[in-house]
């Protein structure tokens, strides 16, 4: 009885390491070149934004500067990053075209522009 108790558990470990390990190897991989603009910190089976089906982060740079106006090469310290606020995910976006800062708040899975505020610097 104790054999098969163990063999089930080693069973079971294997398969879950299994799982977790090509769970890992997929579109979240820190090596993978198009996981780069979609799983900035996590890399973590169910995680990234591509496994909860989030904008990504480069459709969210591309709202908030449609939305200002501008286009990437004329900004500079572009920040972003998924963020959770009152219990929606949110990506922050924020940068620097002349003497204005701009922050933005843009809902990762629709694209919506939640807040935008453009300031004097």
């Amino acid at each position: 009885m104790k054999k098969v108790l163990m063999i089930t558990a080693v069973t079971a470990a294997a398969a879950l390491f299994t799982t977790g390990s090509s769970a890992q190897s997929g579109n979240c991989s820190p090596k993978a070149p198009a996981a780069k603009s979609q799983c900035s910190s996590c890399c973590k089976p169910g995680k990234c934004a591509a496994a909860k089906k989030y904008i990504g982060t480069d459709a969210a740079i591309n709202a908030a500067l449609s939305h200002a106006g501008l286009e990437r090469g004329k900004v500079r310290d572009l920040k972003c990053e998924l963020d959770r606020e009152n219990g929606i995910m949110v990506y922050e976006v924020e940068f620097e075209s002349g003497l204005y800062d701009y922050e933005y708040d843009i809902e990762a899975t629709t694209g919506k522009i939640l807040k935008s505020k453009k300031e004097l610097d």
